[in-house]
């Protein structure tokens, strides 16, 4: 059986790892000025070269030729390492003999001194797999190993790795090989193997890699199998499915046209085809980041002078806040959790066609209530944003709503509530369901802005809801991940708000309400009752999350700048 390009390219030398020259180098010199160290901690992404740097450090230590601390590849050592039949090399899968057994094993073996060379090299893979008592077996053999012991801990997940193990080692963190390193290290093959690859193919490959060297050298390992030693550009794209870069580019220009029928046709047609829709996704928003780069005077990387004049041609007249919006809808569509469904990517072309409208209407509809502020004879302070705590405001004139104001706290002579109007007698029902608030007034009264200590306090626990919604039942978590957020609270009850009615209708499904009622109650640590209803006027609770984490956006806003995707505040 023919060995597989990754294990017969492996590195021989430390010259020859693919990215990692911080690492080579400084190996390298400990080993010329015989300064090594008893423990090293290896993190970094898979297929980096961690375990193929500690099979070079452990070959190195044993050379008796070594030159300026690389191996001489010549002697009986080296030949043994290189032949994978070295004794004084014991390697240990952490993540299949993860328990204390195996490394009390260890600790007995490791006073025994070497068989061949000077050293005897434990290399302990994914070692973060190891249980805490195993850990605790291993602390005082790395504390105080023989002087012929050197261990050398790979992982993928460092974090995981205790405190004290970490501290006790060594620590070269492996970084996602550039893709400049990964084509040089492809063609170095190619030239070994005779086969011929264009340079673009290469490339391709390398970026399907996404930093991963053996990813890549295992594509290319499949692809000269698929389609022989002759690649073209057109059979590595083919043989890596990235066949939807066409209708990608497509849906972009559609959501940013406001075709909202043309695109969900077209998502349908590519689930009906049977496209990888998270690959599909990848390329959409590839795609509308190019579109924000030439918008914003940049051009996208390896870009033709034609892509470039499409990609200006598609973005004329469109503003950037739309492109963002598309762009941050496409990103968060969530297809994990079922990979087959476009639904998400629904919803996302949706928000970014839908949301625009209304952000408008919302900004036109201000004015009356600016007005009638304006000629109130006590300025009322400015509203509190969402994302700062709220303060006491001093009276103001009471709004026009859909409810009745306390007739003993209403003037005649202020702006007195519709009396015809039947609705504004009649209070909202407590029940558990709510029907849709009516889209008329479009906007919510100014004053309605402030926001109360209870309703602050739920609207912080939104992401909390989102994240176990969605674990609970993705397509709940789609409708929480839209145009939505928490608009009432109080000790026993609280109201979802969401734009779209088709959201609101959906929510409102037994099934999908029962879901979020248990997490909400999971969340907010007890039983509340749920309702939801349709509000023309809400704003995504992501974007108000956003806004409260950034400190350059507190700072414009205290400077007198206005959020315009949010609920509009008064003038500073």
């Amino acid at each position: 059986m023919a060995e597989n390009l990754y294990r017969k390219w492996r590195p021989r030398s430390f010259s020859e790892l693919a990215g990692q020259e911080h690492v080579a180098t400084t190996l390298t010199n400990a080993l010329a000025g015989g300064r090594v160290a008893h423990a090293y901690l290896f993190a970094g992404p898979r297929g980096t070269g961690k375990t193929s740097t500690g099979r070079l450090l452990g070959k190195a230590l044993n050379c008796r030729d070594r030159v300026a601390g690389e191996a001489c590849n010549r002697c009986d050592s080296c030949l043994s390492f290189l032949a994978a039949r070295a004794m004084d090399l014991i390697e240990l899968d952490a993540a299949s003999n993860r328990g204390i057994d195996e490394i009390r094993s260890l600790r007995e073996k490791v006073a025994f001194a070497p068989g061949a060379g000077d050293f005897k090299v434990y290399l302990i893979d994914e070692v973060h797999m190891l249980t805490d008592p195993a850990f605790n077996a291993l602390l005082k053999t790395l504390e105080e190993p023989p002087p012929h012991a050197v261990f050398i801990l790979a992982t993928t997940e460092a974090h995981k790795v205790p405190a004290t193990i970490a501290s006790r080692c060594q620590r070269f963190d492996f970084r996602r090989v550039p893709v400049a390193a990964a084509v040089q290290c492809l063609q170095g093959i190619c030239a070994g193997e005779s086969i011929s690859c264009e340079a673009a193919a290469l490339e391709l490959i390398a970026r399907s890699a996404t930093g991963s060297m053996r990813d890549a050298i295992n594509l290319l390992d499949q692809l000269s199998t698929s389609y022989g030693s002759d690649l073209t550009l057109e059979q590595v794209k083919a043989g890596l499915g990235l066949v939807g870069d066409e209708r990608a580019g497509r849906l972009g220009r559609q959501a940013l046209a406001g075709d909202l029928a043309g695109g969900l046709e077209l998502l349908a047609s590519v689930r009906d085809d049977g496209l990888d829709l998270r690959q599909f996704q990848r390329e959409l928003v590839q795609e509308l980041r190019d579109l924000l780069l030439v918008a914003a005077g940049a051009d996208p990387e390896d870009a033709t002078a034609e892509r470039i004049a499409a990609l200006k041609a598609a973005v004329a007249g469109v503003a950037t806040a739309d492109l963002l919006r598309a762009l941050r809808a496409f990103g968060e569509a969530d297809l994990k959790a079922d990979p087959n469904s476009t639904l998400p990517l629904d919803i996302a072309l949706a928000e970014c066609i839908l949301g625009r409208a209304p952000a408008a209407a919302t900004a036109s509809t201000t004015a009356t209530p600016r007005e009638d502020r304006a000629s109130s004879p006590t300025p009322p302070a400015p509203a509190p944003r969402a994302s700062q705590a709220p303060v006491a405001a001093p009276p103001a004139p009471p709004p026009v709503a859909t409810e009745a104001p306390p007739p003993a706290e209403t003037p005649a002579a202020k702006a007195p509530p519709p009396a015809e109007t039947p609705a504004a007698k009649a209070p909202p029902e407590p029940t558990p369901v709510v029907a849709e608030r009516p889209p008329e007034p479009p906007a919510r009264p100014a004053a309605a802005v402030a926001v109360s200590p209870t309703l602050a306090a739920a609207q912080e626990r939104m992401r909390p809801i989102y994240e176990r919604t969605r674990a609970a039942e993705v397509h709940v978590g789609a409708l929480i991940n839209s145009v939505c957020d928490i608009i009432e609270a109080d000790e026993s009850s609280v109201t979802f708000g969401f734009r779209y009615p088709a959201h609101a209708r959906k929510i409102l499904e037994p099934a999908n309400l029962g879901v979020l009622a248990g997490v909400v109650a999971e969340v907010m640590g007890r039983k509340l009752s749920v309702s939801c209803v349709h509000d023309p006027n809400v704003e995504s609770w992501k974007q108000r999350e956003t806004t409260a984490r950034s400190p350059l956006v507190r700072a414009a806003q205290e400077m007198g700048a206005r959020v315009l995707e949010s609920e509009p505040e008064e003038e500073l």
